[in-house]
């Protein structure tokens, strides 16, 4: 069979445009996502507004002393989240998307431009959330959500309380800091005033402290010639998406899993001709401009939750 020119392969109309261009975009949007440091955090929810219920329910066995069992009342809290808006959009001249292979080319990049697009969204708005943390309340007890006095039970103040914030500035690249900091993350409560077992087993670095603390966890031997205690335990996580160039991160993966969750990117997908819009031949923008032009629409909701599993450390 004959080969075909560049030219050949471009779209013969608008309308062919249009349809390889949607044919890009499901095709990426069904492929496995690049992995971010925020993906465990998004969640699909089926509704623009969702009432999120927030309770540990940490089990506790007693003596039992009366014929009847023992049960305690689910003192659950919850909050309402609702998604907002955002969109991004490109444009092209139609003439140049059927007759210059350039200008196809880059019309072709924008699903995934969408994609990666949305990703950095999600990643940005977190971490936003995050760096607030030590003045935005948290839903679990209504302190900050970074704080050195959490209720353990927001329901019984005689339960004590757990810190989840190092406000001292400590440097991360220290072995005897990173201990320090791990054997107080170990002291978060749970409901009944009990350790809940927390084990951090990664550390969340902005860019200027990633490297060096990558290279302090990953070498077999310590600077006084003893073995690393940290090798293999606690991984070094870059999250280049905080602003702050100092401030770090304790996190219990193992914990999130278990749906103890610092933070949640609500995700809410309404109709599809509501999500990927187009500006096609039939459109006034067309008519006067001679363009096509797509946008992208999402809907998310961003909160922080739980203060269990995160503990925020401010950095030297």
């Amino acid at each position: 069979m004959a080969s075909l020119f560049t030219n050949e392969l471009l779209p013969a109309t608008t309308e062919e445009a249009i349809r390889e261009f949607n044919e890009k975009y499901l095709a990426v949007i069904s492929a496995a996502p690049a992995p971010t440091w925020a993906d465990r955090f998004v969640i699909g929810v089926g509704a623009p507004r969702v009432t999120f219920p927030i309770s540990l329910m940490s089990t506790k066995f007693l003596e039992t002393k009366e014929a009847t069992s023992r049960v305690r009342t689910m003192m659950e809290q919850d909050f309402d989240l609702k998604v907002v808006e955002f969109d991004a959009g490109y444009e092209a001249k139609a003439l140049e998307v059927l007759t210059n292979s350039f200008a196809y080319r880059n019309w072709s990049a924008v699903p995934e431009r969408f994609r990666i697009g949305e990703g950095r969204h999600v990643c940005k708005q977190l971490a936003t959330l995050l760096e607030a943390g030590t003045s935005t309340a948290s839903p679990w007890d209504a302190v900050n959500f970074f704080s050195a006095s959490h209720l353990a039970n927001p329901s019984d103040s005689s339960l004590g309380t757990f810190s989840n914030y190092q406000a001292s500035g400590t440097d991360p690249n220290s072995i005897s800091n990173l201990t320090a900091e791990i054997t107080a993350m170990r002291g978060v409560l749970d409901e009944n005033g009990d350790k809940l077992g927390i084990e951090p087993d990664e550390i969340w670095l902005p860019t200027g402290k990633f490297q060096a603390v990558s290279n302090l966890l990953n070498q077999q031997m310590i600077a006084n010639g003893e073995s690393n205690p940290y090798l293999g335990k606690l991984k070094p996580i870059h999250v280049p998406d905080l602003s702050d160039v100092n401030d770090w991160y304790l996190v219990d993966s193992k914990a999130i899993g278990m749906g103890i969750d610092p933070m949640v990117a609500a995700k809410f997908q309404p109709s599809d001709s509501l999500g990927l819009r187009f500006f096609d031949e039939a459109s006034d923008f067309f008519k006067t401009t001679g363009k096509l032009k797509v946008t992208n629409h999402l809907w998310y909701g961003f909160r922080l939750v739980f203060p269990h599993a995160i503990r925020r450390v401010t950095g030297a």
